[in-house]
């Protein structure tokens, strides 16, 4: 039995590793209570790997997968670029160029997220978009992190060039329009974003 400094060191978790297992929060608190430094060489491996993976995906259309490898590259791009900021980890606005349809706005809280508003798009229903987004959380690591809708509507990009924002989400409301417009126009600072009633 060891008694002494030994018998109270606790075993050293290595952030490469939860990085490379995609464990954004655990290594986000680990980042933030020891201090220690990001391999950066490993973790941009990582994201040419990510970011290969999504090619290949997206060339055998497999675009779902191919989005979520890209989601992952993203994410280790912003831990390199601003550190441990879960919001600098995850995309404030996806809404792919010439999308129309549903949009919804998302809270995440917990898991080192405090209050970050996110829009997403895409699917079926407005339910879907929650659905994914969760998924999207857990998959970059974030098993405390909570997905709440904040109300949904309707984004399209029109032949003029401007994006259009209207109606609602039948199941949860509508959304904060004046915000999602905020969130789209930082995404597409080049483009008109209006709000149609």
């Amino acid at each position: 039995m060891k008694t002494g400094p030994e018998s109270q060191r606790v075993p050293e978790v290595d952030v490469t590793n939860l990085l490379r297992e995609m464990r954004l929060e655990a290594a986000i608190r680990l980042l933030k209570r020891s201090g220690c430094e990001i391999d950066s060489a490993a973790v941009k491996a990582m994201i040419l790997g990510y970011e290969t993976r999504a090619n290949q995906m997206q060339t055998a259309g497999e675009t779902g997968e191919a989005r979520r490898m890209a989601r992952r590259a993203a994410a280790l791009k912003g831990l390199l670029v601003h550190g441990p900021d879960p919001t600098q980890m995850v995309a404030e606005t996806e809404l792919p160029e010439g999308y129309v349809g549903k949009i919804l706005l998302v809270l995440l809280t917990g898991g080192s997220f405090a209050d970050m508003v996110c829009l997403r798009s895409g699917d079926d229903w407005h339910r879907e978009i929650l659905h994914n987004t969760r998924a999207e959380i857990a998959d970059l690591g974030f098993p405390d992190a909570q997905a709440h809708s904040l109300g949904g509507a309707y984004a399209g990009f029109d032949s003029d060039g401007s994006i259009a924002i209207w109606g609602t989400s039948d199941e949860f409301g509508c959304c904060d329009k004046e915000q999602a417009a905020r969130l789209i126009a930082r995404a597409y600072p080049e483009k008109t974003v209006r709000i149609e009633e």
